[in-house]
């Protein structure tokens, strides 16, 4: 799906450039689409949409759920093109973003955006947000990229989960670091 021109599209044509961005000019744009996904984010839970007509399980989504899950791509985009990481700040910012419920699907791209070691310390957060329909998966996956081995008690049950990808996610975290 295709997005209108937006401040985000303007701020990510700078990111093709040279890979050795310099930090400000890094938190600079990253900042911007962080201010920009949170903006996004209604003030108000939202009700779920009706289900897809091709996915009867699956509700549809809201237009700010895409953008917000574009952001977090682009920021995810940004890191690997510009080879520089969130500062702490910033990852502060996104586990926000992934703890605000009203921000539903959109939130999925941001919990990914954390799976890495060096974010261990955002686990308890991001862990505590389970159960959650909208980001089930991308949670269990981010806490087995981090190496969050404590939560296997609170993973188990989606072993069995209707969705396949999210019981793989599971079995595969459970694999690592069950007993």
């Amino acid at each position: 799906m295709h997005f209108p021109k937006s401040n985000v599209d303007r701020i990510l044509q700078n990111r093709k450039g040279d890979c050795e961005m310099k930090r400000d000019e890094f938190d600079s744009q990253c900042n911007s689409l962080l201010l920009s996904a949170e903006k996004l984010i209604p003030e108000k839970d939202l009700p779920d949409l009706p289900y897809m007509e091709l996915a009867p399980t699956v509700h549809d989504w809201y237009d700010f759920e895409h953008e917000l899950w574009e952001i977090g791509e682009n920021i995810r985009q940004l890191i690997l093109t510009k080879k520089k990481d969130l500062g702490a700040e910033q990852a502060d910012r996104v586990c926000k973003i992934c703890e605000n419920i009203k921000a539903k699907r959109g939130r999925q791209s941001f919990v990914m955006l954390l799976g890495k070691k060096r974010f261990l310390h955002y686990a308890d957060r991001i862990a505590s947000i389970l159960p959650d329909d909208d980001i089930d998966g991308h949670i269990i996956g981010t806490l087995y990229k981090m190496g969050a081995s404590q939560y296997v008690d609170h993973i188990k049950p989606y072993a069995d989960h209707r969705m396949t990808w999210i019981k793989n996610e599971a079995k595969r975290y459970i694999q690592k670091y069950g007993l």
